[in-house]
């Protein structure tokens, strides 16, 4: 039996159980049989309809697994929300099967998601994965798959068919790909192969854009196909979200323990160095000595070469993605890949604290107006909200967000972008009780705003589009369109009337809110232009790129009034001060630059 059939039947298992539900049997017996004859019918008439939607399934299938394995890119930016997301928990089952130990041996040294992915690639290109359906075969083997009346051995039987299909690509020479197909979850008996999900959920998928094939299969009246197959997705969601609790947990405590032997390792150089060692309570106050320097003074010198504009803070290890400064200017938070918060003396360029708590990157910060909490969003799916004066975080609020969040001018609500189905949500920062619910995206929400007086806000998406809402009425009042571009940034000018946005094409374009007519164009960015800020005097506007420079612009006469160049490699966030006297940026260096505007 080709391993193609054998997918296949992953596929038709399912369909053959939820017809003969539809009408109203409840054994397997002769009405398992005569809808068994109609599908493998179906597969051998003229039209293939049934055998190119399995064929789509089956390809589309080992697709999603392999970029699970190998993660976003450019190339997957533009895919469905939901896609994304079962991917992603793809990523998490093989990250937690790695942890509990539950590969072979010989095997945990070794990185298994690169060899899956090696192996699965070379198996899709010698064309191992595809090959010719087999009607009569995979007829006589769905009576296996469609005991509905016996779950547990509907469940053996699915996973005896992963167990063969192991089998065929162990002896085929992909052994690390095999073991992956049946990886089982650690405590869970219910638990049916990743792959079975994939293939189903495709072939649902293939059948609905199909309308002949979807008619001819009585899709219409069987909603008990979608029903149990989106239960079998959150059940499998649920599932990865205890697979990963444990892991989470060591790691956050691995977390906590770096920071601690950091702040002390600091200590123990400065002192070898002959400076005063921070005060106990605060990690690593005072001056920071770059690694590539061997003292202070060098680190002056590099810094007068740079220019008197350019001061450079430094403590992020990995790059500074969001960055935003209190309401007085006194002081900055900085978030990014190494998953701390970051605050900043501004009056005196210094750090203060490290704050710790997110499990992966950090995306967005944003403080309150009383400047005294801050609530930042990260790709661990949460929101945060921290008090800055006792550096503790008060609020952790799970499965919020894994972008995008914003303060509202009054202090007690906040807006952020949801996980995957595109709606933005409104509500309590305190609580973290949801408000109210903005839906009009198509594709993840990346970015959002409140105006000045906090009536209106702005998001930016995926898919494409710049949306303002009315806050008070969940309204959506206007979409802004780019074709071609993908928006990474949008900001109100002070008086409200005027909207920047930023993305992919290197242009930063100016709408008018009333009309939603484009006003006028920033152009002069080498590459993408990853943040936007607006200064509070409202003519002035500064940009991040991914040409590594820092630009400050007159919006009244659209040109360029200065160039700030001293990142290394792509610059990811940029704000002013709230005096406009100085605009902050972080890039991937790892560093936040002040530049005298």
């Amino acid at each position: 039996m080709s391993i193609f059939s054998r997918v296949s039947l992953f596929a038709l298992g399912p369909l053959v159980s939820s017809a003969c539900k539809a009408v109203g049997l409840a054994t397997v017996g002769d009405g398992v049989s005569v809808v068994a004859r109609f599908l493998t019918d179906r597969m051998s008439d003229h039209s293939l309809r049934v055998v190119s939607a399995l064929s789509t399934a089956s390809d589309q299938a080992w697709r999603t697994l392999e970029l699970a394995l190998s993660g976003e890119s450019l190339v997957t930016v533009a895919d469905r929300a939901d896609d994304k997301a079962f991917r992603e928990q793809i990523r998490l089952f093989v990250l937690s099967a790695q942890f509990d130990k539950r590969i072979p041996p010989k095997l945990q040294d070794r990185d298994l998601a690169s060899h899956c992915l090696t192996e699965l690639q070379a198996a899709r290109e010698s064309g191992l994965l595809n090959g010719d359906s087999d009607p009569a075969t995979i007829a006589s083997r769905l009576g296996d798959l469609t005991r509905f009346a016996d779950p547990a051995g509907l469940v053996a039987a699915q996973w005896t068919l992963a167990d063969e299909l192991a089998a065929d690509l162990h002896a085929s020479g992909y052994p690390t790909l095999a073991m992956f197909l049946t990886l089982r979850p650690a405590s869970d008996s219910t638990a049916i192969p990743l792959l079975a999900v994939a293939v189903r959920y495709h072939f649902r998928r293939a059948v609905e854009d199909d309308p002949r094939l979807f008619q001819g299969l009585a899709f219409a009246q069987l909603e008990r196909i979608g029903k149990a197959q989106e239960d079998g997705a959150a059940t499998l969601a649920e599932l990865m979200s205890r697979y990963v609790e444990r892991l989470e947990t060591r790691l956050g405590e691995l977390k906590d323990t770096a920071l601690s032997t950091r702040a002390e390792i600091r200590e123990l150089k400065q002192s070898l160095e002959g400076v005063s060692p921070s005060p106990p309570n605060l990690l690593s106050l005072g001056t920071r000595v770059s690694p590539s320097l061997p003292n202070p003074l060098a680190h002056e010198e590099r810094e007068e070469a740079l220019g008197s504009e350019n001061k450079t803070l430094t403590a992020h290890t990995g790059a500074v993605a969001c960055l935003a400064v209190s309401p007085d200017g006194t002081r900055a938070v900085s978030g990014g890949a190494d998953k701390g918060l970051w605050v900043w003396d501004l009056v005196n360029r210094r750090e203060l604290r490290c704050l710790a708590g997110h499990r992966d990157r950090v995306c967005c910060v944003a403080f309150s107006p009383d400047g005294r909490r801050v609530l930042s969003s990260g790709l661990d799916q949460t929101v945060r909200l921290w008090d800055l004066d006792a550096g503790l975080e008060l609020k952790c609020f799970d499965r919020q967000t894994n972008r995008s969040v914003a303060f509202a001018p009054d202090g007690k609500t906040a807006l952020c972008g949801a996980l995957y189905d595109g709606k933005l949500r409104l509500f309590d920062a305190s609580s973290g009780k949801e408000l109210k619910r903005l839906a009009g995206h198509a594709d993840w929400v990346v970015c959002v705003a409140f105006a000045a007086d906090g009536k209106v806000a702005l998001s930016g998406g995926l898919d494409r589009t710049i949306k303002l809402w009315d806050v008070a009425t969940s309204r959506l009042l206007r979409t802004f369109s780019l074709k071609n571009v993908v928006i990474s940034s949008v900001a109100f000018s002070s008086d409200g009337w005027r909207v920047l946005s930023a993305g992919s094409d290197g242009i930063v374009r100016g709408w008018d809110t009333f009309t939603g007519q484009e006003l006028f164009r920033l152009v002069g960015h080498t590459d993408a232009v990853s943040c936007v800020a607006v200064a509070a005097d409202g003519d002035r506007a500064a940009t991040a790129g991914h040409d590594g420079t820092v630009r400050l612009w007159d919006m009244r006469l659209k040109k360029e009034l200065k160039r700030f160049e001293g990142h290394i490699g792509n610059v990811l966030c940029v704000t002013f001060a709230p005096d406009g006297k100085s605009i902050l940026s972080g890039g991937e260096d790892g560093t936040v630059r002040v530049w005298d505007a």
